[in-house]
């Protein structure tokens, strides 16, 4: 379960840094500024990585318990 958890957290830093990646980068020929994302809800991207969080840290305590109770 450990080795699925720290799978999850390496994809949600690379996905962290995707978005701050293109949240920081112009977005050429469009006239847009940088940090705007056509098409991409910031708001429901950044709620969905802490939802992400909250579940690894819930896991992360089933299975202490779990090493703690076998």
């Amino acid at each position: 379960m450990m080795q699925a958890i720290r799978t999850l957290e390496r994809a949600i830093d690379r996905l962290e840094q995707d978005v701050e990646g293109l949240a920081a980068a112009p977005v050429p020929s469009s006239g847009l500024p940088a940090g705007a994302l056509p098409g991409i809800d910031a708001a429901a991207a950044r709620a969905a990585l802490r939802s992400l969080d909250s579940l690894i840290t819930e896991l992360k305590g089933q299975d202490v318990k779990e090493r703690a109770g076998g």
